[in-house]
C-alpha cells in the first residue's frame, strides 16, 4: 500500500513566527515515516462571505473559517523541496483558471529543478465561484480555460520554441527556461465530473479524487472508464489516488478505505490536516497513522 498525506497551510502552519518550523518539522517526520508524497492545498482567497457549495464533504460547508492564514502552494513546495530529500511534493490541487500559464509553467520547472524531479502538478478547475470573480476569471468558463492552461504549459515544458494560440493563452517567439527535470512533469487531474474524467484521459497522468461516498466514487470511475474507452486509452493504466475527506479520524478513515482495498485500490492519500490544527497534533496523528496502517 501507498499513502500519501495532506500537509496543512492552513493556521498556525499558513502564517506568524511558528509556520516554517513546523511545516518543516511534520513534512521531515512525513519523510522518515515513509509517506510516498505531500500535497498542499490551494486558494489564494476567500470572501468573507461564502455561497458557492464545497464539493468535498456532505454538509456544502468550507471546514475552515474564512479569514485563516493560507499560504500560497507554488512558494511552499519549493521551501518543502530544501528541507526534504526523497518525498514527493503536489498540489492538491492547483485551481488551474486563477493561475497565468506562462507564469506557472516556469514556477514549476524551476520548483522540479531544486526538488531534484520530485513535484506533481495536481490540476483542478476550483470549486469558488466568488475567488475566481473576484481575480477575474469567469467561472463558468473555468473548464475550458484549465483544459487550455495546461495544453499550453506542456508546450512550455516540451519544446525549445513553444508557440499556443488559443482563446484564453496564445505565445510564440518565446523563450521559457528551465525545462523541468522530469520528462514529463507529472499532471494528475482532481475531480469527479464527467468532464474532469475526460480531462484525466486526455490531459492527466492520473486522477486525484476526493470521494464523499463509495457511491460517488464509482459513479466517477464509470465515467473515467468511458472516457478512456473512447479516447483508446486502458483505464486499468490510470493511477488513482483516493483521498476520503469525510472520515474524522485515524480509526474510521482505516475503516473507510476498506472497500476501496476491496475493490483493488492501494494509493491513499491521509487527510491529516483536517484531524489536528498543530504541529504537535499533526506529529501525534501521524504516528498514530503509522503504527497502525503498518507502514
Amino acid at each position: 500500500m501507498q499513502f500519501d498525506m495532506m500537509l496543512s497551510t492552513a493556521g498556525r502552519f499558513g502564517g506568524g513566527p511558528e509556520a516554517m518550523e513546523a511545516m518543516r518539522t511534520v513534512a521531515q517526520r512525513a519523510e522518515a515515516l515513509g509517506f510516498n508524497s505531500l500535497w498542499i492545498p490551494d486558494h489564494v482567497i476567500f470572501p468573507s462571505t461564502i455561497k458557492s457549495r464545497y464539493p468535498y464533504n456532505e454538509t456544502g460547508q468550507l471546514p475552515i473559517p474564512t479569514d485563516v492564514n493560507l499560504m500560497d502552494p507554488i512558494p511552499v513546495l519549493g521551501f518543502l523541496a530544501g528541507v526534504t530529500q526523497k518525498i514527493r511534493l503536489g498540489t492538491w490541487v492547483l485551481v488551474m483558471p486563477l493561475r497565468n500559464p506562462i507564469v506557472t509553467a516556469k514556477m514549476f520547472a524551476t520548483v522540479d529543478v531544486l526538488s531534484q524531479g520530485r513535484i506533481t502538478l495536481g490540476a483542478g478547475i476550483g470549486w469558488l465561484a466568488e475567488e475566481m470573480e473576484i481575480l477575474g476569471s469567469p467561472f463558468n468558463k473555468r473548464s475550458a480555460i484549465t483544459d487550455e492552461y495546461l495544453r499550453a504549459m506542456k508546450e512550455l515544458w516540451t519544446k525549445s520554441d513553444p508557440q499556443f494560440s488559443g482563446q484564453y493563452t496564445r505565445f510564440s517567439g518565446i523563450k521559457c527556461e528551465p525545462k523541468p527535470l522530469q520528462k514529463p512533469l507529472p499532471i494528475w487531474i482532481g475531480g469527479h465530473s464527467a468532464r474532469a474524467m475526460r480531462r484525466v484521459v486526455e490531459l492527466g497522468d492520473g486522477w486525484l479524487t476526493a470521494p464523499t461516498s463509495l457511491a460517488g466514487f464509482q459513479e466517477s470511475y464509470a465515467a473515467l472508464k468511458a472516457a478512456a474507452e473512447k479516447a483508446g486509452r486502458d483505464v486499468k493504466k490510470i493511477p488513482i489516488l483516493v483521498c476520503p475527506t469525510s472520515e474524522p479520524t485515524v480509526d474510521s478513515y482505516l475503516e473507510g478505505m476498506k472497500p476501496y482495498l476491496d475493490m483493488g485500490y492501494h494509493s491513499f492519500v491521509v487527510p491529516m490536516t483536517f484531524w489536528r490544527g498543530d504541529r504537535d497534533g499533526m506529529l501525534q496523528a501521524m504516528d498514530e497513522f503509522a503504527r497502525k496502517a503498518k507502514m
